[in-house]
């Protein structure tokens, strides 16, 4: 019999897993920069301010440095070398049983956050259209910073590197299809690089509708997409455009899990069970982590996996 981690192994490498693993399975153990994210007011190495909206809450970038292109030549980009990693995460990291545990680096924003966080979200649009040869350059000076960043994760041993790169709303990309394959693509090839030549899985995080591009990312190697929102995506197409590229994690309607009934979550359950298991590389688990999800709900997600989840 296979443990939770060797299960996940299989799954999302579209093997023989016993079950679809599930969100609540305690497999990780996380690799940290000190200085790449706070839960506080603070100024980051990109001269970025971030401030705190709402108690409880991820702080959201208010101060952007680069607001004007036309400044671009009075910019200091930072280096990944000013990255300070956590001593304490590294040092445990060697203690930690790999055979049931997977050692992951978090990098928290990728490319396309960085980009619009050290620009305003305004500013980067119109670049798009107005400056595109600037726009190129500064997203390739975050994707050197990145690639960096990702390498000293990898010489810390991590089996896996995950970030964040939220690319939708609710309804739509935030950035069309041809821009996205026009203007990221080539810097996400040029990130992973290090990471699919040494085997280090790529865990990509994007909320929103992304169901357009999903293909797209299987392409670039990525291991594994999260979390797949509910409302915001059509499932049977994220199947259909990577299965047997990527794996995909979540899918289960946050906002169900805070409002919805016990019965409710059964049923959203099942449908979704029955979109992405088929061949694996499915790990079921809520599509956001919400602070008022109900109990109740939770045990009907885990419950329901765990009846319909065997292979």
């Amino acid at each position: 019999m296979l443990n939770a981690k060797e299960n996940w192994l299989e799954a999302i490498n579209f093997g023989k897993p016993d079950y679809v693993p599930m969100g609540n399975e305690n497999i990780w153990y996380s690799i940290l920069f000190d200085n790449s994210i706070k839960k506080e007011n603070w100024t980051d190495l990109w001269g970025i301010d971030w401030k705190v909206e709402m108690k409880g809450t991820s702080p959201f970038p208010k101060g952007n440095p680069l607001s004007d292109i036309r400044n671009l030549d009075n910019y200091h980009f930072p280096s990944a070398s000013e990255l300070i990693i956590n001593m304490d995460s590294l040092n445990k990291s060697k203690t930690i049983d790999r055979s049931t545990k997977v050692i992951s680096g978090n990098f928290t924003y990728l490319l396309f956050e960085r980009a619009w966080a050290l620009m305003g979200m305004e500013s980067f649009f119109e670049a798009i259209y107005e400056y595109p040869e600037e726009l190129r350059f500064i997203l390739h000076k975050i994707a050197e910073f990145t690639k960096d960043g990702f390498d000293r994760l990898i010489e810390c041993g991590v089996e896996s590197i995950s970030f964040s790169e939220d690319l939708g709303s609710q309804r739509a990309l935030m950035i069309s299809p041809k821009h996205f394959e026009e203007f990221f693509i080539p810097e996400y090839q040029y990130i992973f690089e290090t990471a699919i030549k040494e085997n280090v899985m790529i865990n990509f995080h994007s909320c929103g509708c992304i169901d357009e591009i999903a293909g797209m990312i299987a392409d670039l190697g990525v291991t594994e997409l999260n979390p797949i929102q509910a409302r915001a995506n059509n499932l049977r197409k994220v199947k259909n455009d990577t299965f047997g590229k990527m794996a995909l994690s979540g899918a289960i309607d946050s906002q169900m899990l805070i409002i919805g009934t016990p019965e409710e979550v059964k049923e959203e359950t099942q449908r979704v069970i029955e979109i992405l298991k088929p061949g694996g590389g499915y790990v079921c688990a809520p599509d956001q982590l919400m602070p008022d999800m109900k109990e109740e709900n939770l045990k009907a997600l885990w419950d329901t996996a765990k009846a319909l989840g065997r292979y």
